[in-house]
């Protein structure tokens, strides 16, 4: 299970230290904006490439 949410959650920890984020406040707000849109963008071109 841990494997499973690190791997949810790795687009938006490598851009948070790639920004140089370190307050927790911080971290938290740019990994769920990055990985609200990573995740979007995969099902939606997995739904094309499955539909079309």
């Amino acid at each position: 299970m841990k494997l499973a949410m690190k791997l949810f959650f790795l687009p938006g920890n490598l851009a948070a230290d790639l920004l140089g984020a370190t307050k927790d406040d911080d971290r938290t707000m740019i990994r769920m904006l990055i990985d609200m849109l990573f995740w979007n963008a995969v099902v939606v071109v997995g739904a094309l490439v499955i539909f079309l």
